[in-house]
């Protein structure tokens, strides 16, 4: 089996985007609530692990797609995203509701006789079928009284390349091919078809390379991107082999192995523990090098210049 394959793969593109690339993020949250957060937003990682306690007293362990909070002009608010790739059903509403209150739990005020729970700003990415709402409500009927809240609703269906782009929207671009699954068999088989979706990927590298040019996108999320596309691409066509194979001669070239990831924290981690030795440079030289040879056995046609170049962008 590919290594490239996963059974989770959207999910843990999902993932990997929220937990490993905050300039990608803060745009996602501007669109899904409707945020003007700018780049002084700091991201803040919440617990994505949490524990569902049953009647009998057994225990299920969940993991959110993304929990985390946004620290903005000294005000902090929290969120909680579920990508789901099943088309809605109201039992989302049931984990969703189980997942805002385990976050509001975590995050309590607690005193001798008073306890705060504060629910998260709530969501869920839907990136199959269709539909005329955009939220979805969980009512709280408690004896002191009735409270609401909404979880926001958005479709993978509802945005165009052009849309993604104008919004800053990357986080969204490896699951675009969603948008394309009532049309795969036929692009599998029409050569016409073939070249439009060819076409269309080749777009999408060449306006995320602009992005990063234009500063909108860091190399670092840039690399992570092309990375997840080809991943959750692959996994959507894994019974189309002319559109795989076509997928993988596009993004041959440009992926970058997620190794990229866990260089990046080797060299962060390693960079604090010797803050102030003599040997710190030496160290982040060699990192640098390391993760150069990285991207010159994944892309031969990149100059060990350019490689470098690339590599401290991450690593410094």
């Amino acid at each position: 089996m590919d290594s490239i394959y996963s059974e989770f793969a959207y999910d843990d593109a999902f993932r990997t985007m929220e937990g490993e690339c905050d300039d990608i993020l803060i745009p996602f949250v501007n669109y899904f609530h409707n945020e003007v957060y700018d780049k002084s937003a700091k991201v803040i990682r919440g617990r994505n692990e949490h524990f569902i306690e049953h009647a009998d007293h057994s225990e299920d362990k969940r993991i959110t797609d993304s929990s985390f909070g946004i620290e903005f002009k000294s005000h902090i608010k929290n969120y909680h995203y579920e990508c789901e790739s099943s088309k809605y059903d109201a039992s989302l509403l049931i984990r969703m509701f189980e997942y805002d209150a385990q976050i509001a739990l975590d995050n309590a005020e607690l005193e001798r006789h008073f306890i705060r729970v504060e629910f998260p700003n709530s969501g869920i990415l839907l990136l199959r079928g269709k539909g005329g709402f955009d939220k979805v409500t969980i009512e709280i009927v408690t004896p002191g009284g009735c409270v609401e809240y909404p979880v926001m609703v958005r479709r993978m269906s509802g945005l165009s390349i052009d849309e993604i782009f104008e919004k800053h929207l990357y986080m969204l671009l490896p699951f675009y091919i969603f948008n394309m699954e009532e049309k795969l068999n036929l692009i599998n088989e029409d050569s016409e078809e073939l070249e439009k979706f060819s076409n269309l990927y080749i777009e999408i590298i060449d306006r995320l390379e602009s992005e990063m040019t234009g500063g909108y996108l860091s190399q670092f999320s840039y690399g992570v991107i092309i990375a997840l596309i080809h991943k959750v691409a692959y996994k959507m066509t894994m019974k189309r082999e002319v559109v795989q194979k076509k997928v993988s001669d596009i993004m041959g070239g440009k992926v970058l192995d997620l190794d990229i990831i866990r260089a990046r924290h080797e060299g962060l981690a390693e960079g604090e523990a010797r803050g102030r030795k003599e040997g710190r440079e030496e160290e982040r030289e060699s990192n640098i090098k390391k993760l150069a040879a990285s991207y010159m056995n994944q892309d031969s046609s990149l100059s060990e210049d350019k490689a470098m170049e690339m590599a401290r962008a991450i690593l410094e």
